[in-house]
């Protein structure tokens, strides 16, 4: 089976060197997800070629970079109109049986026929088996794409989730709690192509852990074949020592706290940038004063994928990754039951950090670390 993949538009925008390089990542992770085949590049599109019994094929539609794809009917070298309108009623006929259809053609070279020729005669060969042609609304389309002097027929177009191939764009620490904004963000950020590296405060034990789990194992269906690397942080740790300020002021610190380890994760494995999965004045927290004093003197970029989502985008997101099941049954962990102030002072939050004094490098050393 032969199968045409159209990369992302966007990366047919890039320079020679960058596209070649997008490209390259891409195909290798197309390799990560298929594990056997040939690929290969012709004019801008790839080409796979694996076994007809593949059964990881519609798997190609979680590979960030792929803008679609399409499973090739048959193959062959033509000169002439009058074999490729022969060769397509063979092929076509029983496909647009008793449905109302539409001839979709491209194509690529020099030849001394246009696409609106084979569009118009495959049309009329294929209308005596149909209900009719409607270009607009068919029930059913079919494909034939020339290149050079090779004809190409298919009958689907599968969706791909276009963006980047992740791996293209480095890598970034995610502060993952395990709700449904975080994995959302990661999701978000490897479509931009970079490689998460998830940073999980456990604040629940084992129930905690057992569902970031399962939700980085859908994430990890998206990952290009790349995997996903978690570092588990004891939480109730922290919460001990959170207990020495007022409990106005604890969640804001609370996450100045996850924001200095990931800054430390970051200079341990490389990343660039800091992601979170917080939305503007979602809730007290995430004010836009607050958001400024928890990543005060950070030193890396914070991402923020969800900025300016509410929170049912979010969960229709959620939804369509696959997460959302999971993201839903994870108990809403309150270990800081008072609620944020909307604006805390910057002087505040620097003296109470002063008098809790984290041991932040000890904190990543102590976290449990796992591959995916």
């Amino acid at each position: 089976m032969i199968i045409i993949i159209r990369p992302s538009g966007e990366i047919a925008l890039k320079s020679p060197r960058s596209r070649r390089n997008f490209e390259h990542t891409l195909a290798n992770n197309i390799r990560n997800i298929i594990k056997e085949g040939k690929i290969w590049k012709s004019q801008g599109i790839l080409f796979l070629e694996v076994n007809d019994d593949n059964e990881n094929i519609e798997e190609l539609s979680k590979v960030f970079g792929i803008a679609s794809f399409s499973p090739v009917i048959l193959i062959k070298s033509y000169n002439n109109l009058e074999d490729i309108v022969n060769e397509a009623k063979e092929v076509f006929s029983e496909i647009v049986k008793g449905k109302i259809f539409a001839v979709r053609a491209k194509r690529i070279g020099s030849h001394n026929f246009t696409s609106l020729d084979i569009q118009r005669k495959v049309g009329e060969a294929l209308y005596p088996f149909s209900r009719g042609v409607n270009l607009e609304n068919p029930e059913v389309e079919v494909f034939i794409e020339i290149r050079n002097n090779i004809t190409y027929f298919y009958h689907k177009i599968i969706k791909g989730p276009k963006g980047l191939p992740v791996g293209v764009a480095g890598k970034t620490v995610v502060l993952f709690s395990g709700g449904i904004d975080s994995p959302v963000a990661t999701w978000m950020m490897m479509k931009r192509g970079s490689i998460p590296i998830i940073l999980n405060f456990n604040l629940g034990g084992n129930i905690h852990r057992k569902f970031v789990l399962e939700e980085l194992s859908i994430l990890r269906k998206w990952s290009g074949g790349h995997k996903l690397k978690l570092f588990i942080v004891n939480g109730t740790d922290v919460l001990i020592k959170l207990s020495q300020i007022e409990k106005r002021n604890r969640v804001v610190m609370l996450k100045r706290v996850m924001y200095k380890v990931a800054e430390r994760l970051c200079d341990k494995t490389n990343a660039k940038s800091i992601t979170t999965g917080e939305s503007l004045s979602q809730v007290s927290s995430q004010t836009m004063t607050n958001l400024y004093v928890t990543e005060y003197g950070i030193k890396y970029p914070i991402f923020r994928p969800l900025i300016g989502f509410d929170k049912e985008e979010t969960i229709e997101l959620a939804r369509k990754i696959g997460t959302y099941e999971y993201s839903i049954k994870l108990p809403e962990y309150c270990a800081i039951s008072t609620k944020a102030r909307t604006s805390i002072e910057l002087n505040e939050v620097l003296k109470d950090e002063e008098k809790i004094n984290i041991d932040y490098e000890k904190i990543l050393e102590n976290s449990d670390v796992i591959e995916l």
